[in-house]
This record gives structure tokens, sequence and C-alpha cells, in this order.
């Protein structure tokens, strides 16, 4: 039996579970929104600790990181448990399985040792929300990190300013989802309020924390793809993320309605000034937004950088911006942090 660390005593009572943004207080013997933590005499239990639903290996650009570390192989894990209703309606790995035999545990520095083993540069948490898994997510990612492979997260950011700040400085890349920019579309697409916190958390994991951010958007014709709100989505991540964010745009749902609704967003986002927007085909490369140069190719899941010459495009000298080393060099917001930080000492 694992007792949760993101959590605080609320009383005699309760306690108060800080893993995700629900902040769920639970009584003894309650259960979170997550349907994984529960509250017994000594803390909050985590019934899906060590826990993994699925491990794989393959190209790092399955998670829709096509900036990070290309043409690398990685080790996705991921245990169970999602943050948000509307996924947890869907199935998938919302429930822990009642066969025992499916019940598998994994250690943190066994996940590290498998990557190091099968020769994968990095490992990425996927499957699930790691908000859920917060404690065990932590120890994969400083194990993954003491055996000098990068890391990544799959996540809906639905995860606290505590959770973030404890993934910081082990943490390299994020595959963020990003459902839409308006209450209906996240009242719809994943059964929560205050969905502004979630831009909080991403603008702090790029400014503070220096981690690469790509945004995912599934497009769902008639519910997140009113002009107005993607206009108010692209501005957001340009000005708080930067122009050169890769925005994947994909279908939600089948039929025309979800295509022509891709369409439109993908036109809005390069008038909004993104440089790097990417659909659902086959084979798009990178291509250097000054000279359209290709940078980086995709045939048939082969990845290949082509068009960089120490990091620039070859032809232009115009520089992208990738992440290719887990050295992250301390950003302006953290800096000024930290200065304000040493004066306060002093």
């Amino acid at each position: 039996m694992e007792i949760a660390r993101f959590a605080t005593p609320n009383g005699t009572e309760s306690t108060r579970c800080e893993a995700c943004l629900w902040r769920c207080v639970l009584h003894h013997n309650t259960t979170g929104r997550c349907n994984m933590r529960t509250a017994g005499p000594e803390g909050i239990v985590m019934h899906n600790h060590g826990m993994i639903s699925g491990a794989t290996v393959g190209p790092v650009e399955d998670h829709r990181l096509w900036h990070f570390f290309p043409d690398t192989v990685v080790l996705s894990v991921g245990s169970w448990g999602y943050a948000f209703p509307v996924d947890q309606e869907r199935g998938g790995y919302g429930a822990i399985p009642t066969d025992p035999a499916k019940q598998r545990i994994l250690e943190p520095e066994r996940v590290a040792s498998f990557a190091l083993n099968q020769l994968c540069r990095g490992v990425v948490w996927s499957f699930s929300e790691p908000a859920v898994s917060a404690e065990y997510v932590l120890d994969v990612l400083r194990a993954s990190r003491a055996s000098s492979r990068y890391t990544a997260i799959t996540t809906t950011g639905y995860l606290t300013m505590e959770v973030l700040n404890s993934f910081g400085p082990y943490l390299d890349g994020i595959s963020f989802d990003l459902r839409g920019f308006g209450d209906t579309a996240y009242q719809r697409l994943a059964g929560v309020p205050h969905w502004q916190d979630i831009l909080e958390i991403a603008a702090r994991a790029r400014r503070y924390w220096n981690i690469h951010i790509e945004i995912t958007t599934r497009m769902h014709h008639g519910v997140n793809d009113d002009p107005k709100e993607l206009r108010s989505l692209v501005n957001w991540i340009r000005k708080t993320l930067g122009e050169q964010t890769p925005w994947h745009v994909l279908p939600g749902d089948a039929g025309t309605g979800a295509a022509a609704a891709v369409f439109r967003a993908r036109r809005l986002g390069h008038a909004g000034g993104l440089q790097f927007i990417y659909g659902s085909e086959l084979n798009q490369p990178t291509q250097c937004p000054r000279c359209h140069n290709t940078l980086i190719t995709r045939n048939k899941g082969v990845v290949r950088m082509v068009g960089l010459e120490g990091g620039a495009c070859n032809n232009c000298g115009f520089e992208p911006y990738l992440r290719t080393s887990i050295f992250k060099a301390k950003p302006l917001a953290r800096a000024a942090e930290s200065g304000e930080a040493d004066k306060a000492a002093s």
C-alpha cells in the first residue's frame, strides 16, 4: 500500500489530494474523481501505484512530438486512470483490470534499465493521465534521467502546479492535449470546469522549466471549431509558448465536418503567425518558414534531418526551435526568479 505524497491534511476528518486540478477533498474511505486514490487513516492510498497498463518501443513521433529529438526511439509506458470524466466514460485505461494477471507492477528503475537495454534514447509517459499517477511518474522521470534518457509526458494538462514543479527538473518534453478554447468545448470534450487553469500549467512549463511543448487539438465540428475561439487559441500559443511551437490539428470525428474544421483551423493558425502546423496526412515534412527548404523528412515512418546544419537551415540559416539535448538552459523567467531570491537572501 502506497501513500500519496501529493496530499495535504484538511483538518482531522479529511485529506485534500494535490495531484490533479480537481483537488478532491476526501473523507475516510472515499475515492477521488479519478477512481484511483482513496482516503484512509494514514493518508490517501494510491490503487494504481507502480502499475503499468502498457509498454511499447517505437518512434518518438508517435506521440506528436515532431520537433523533439527527431528520429529517435523511445520506451512508452503508462498506468491506469484519467482526470477527465469524458475519458473515463470512454474506457481505455480508465479502470484497473480485475484480473490479477493484468495488474502488472514495474519498478521505476526497471523502466529506466529496460529503456537503456533496448537502446531507447528516451522514456515517454503515455496511455493514461500522468497527474493520476503523479508519484510513480516522478520516480520514473528521476530514474530515467539518472540513466541519461530524455523524458516526456503526454497530458491533458490537468495537473497541479505542485506536480509540475516536482516534474520540472527531470522533464524535457510535453505532448499537450488542448481540446479547445472555450467553456462549452471543454465541458463537452473533457467534462471539466476551470479549463483555463491548464493554460497556466503550460505557461509555467515553458517559461520557468524550459520544457519543450507541442500542442495537439482534435477538431470536432460544431464543438471546438468556432473561429473566434480558434483565433484566441492560436494567439495564446504564439504569445505564451512561441510562434515556433508545433500545433498538430487532427480530426476528432469521421466525416467531412471534422475535415473542414481541420482545414479552417490550420488556415487560421497560419494567418495567426504559427510557423509549424501539422495535420493527419502521412509523410508531412518540416519546412523552413523563411525559405521553405525541407528540414526534416517523414516518409513511411522513417524520419530524417536533411536540411539542417548546426541546428540551422542549411539554405538560409534560419534556426528552428528543436529540442535535441537533455541539458536545458535556464529560461529568463526562472533566471529572474532566482535573481530575486538571491537578492532577498542577501
